[in-house]
C-alpha cells in the first residue's frame, strides 16, 4: 500500500523474511530519487495502517523534514490479541 502526502510518500509493506512484521516507511520525493526519512515496525496490519494514515495527515499539515525527523515514536510494539 502506498499513500501520497504532498512531497512525501508513505509505504506499508509486510516483511515475510523478518517474521511477518509490517513496516511503514516515509520517503521524501526527489527529481530522480526518493530519500527515506523514517521507518516504523509493527506486528499487525491494523496498527500499521492506522499509523500510516496518521503519519500522512501529520505530513500534509507540516512537511518540514526537520520536524518529521524530530517526531517521537507514536507506537509501541505489542503482540496482537489472541
Amino acid at each position: 500500500m502506498t499513500i501520497s502526502a504532498g512531497k512525501h510518500t508513505i509505504t506499508l509493506d509486510e516483511s515475510a523474511e523478518r517474521g511477518m512484521t509490517w513496516v511503514v516507511r516515509l520517503y521524501r520525493k526527489g527529481f530522480l530519487f526518493k530519500k527515506k526519512i523514517s521507518s516504523d515496525w509493527f506486528l499487525d496490519k491494523e496498527q500499521a495502517r492506522g499509523f500510516a494514515e496518521q503519519l500522512a495527515e501529520e505530513v500534509r499539515r507540516n512537511s518540514s523534514d526537520e520536524e518529521i525527523a524530530k517526531r517521537k515514536p507514536g507506537w509501541t510494539l505489542h503482540a496482537p490479541p489472541r
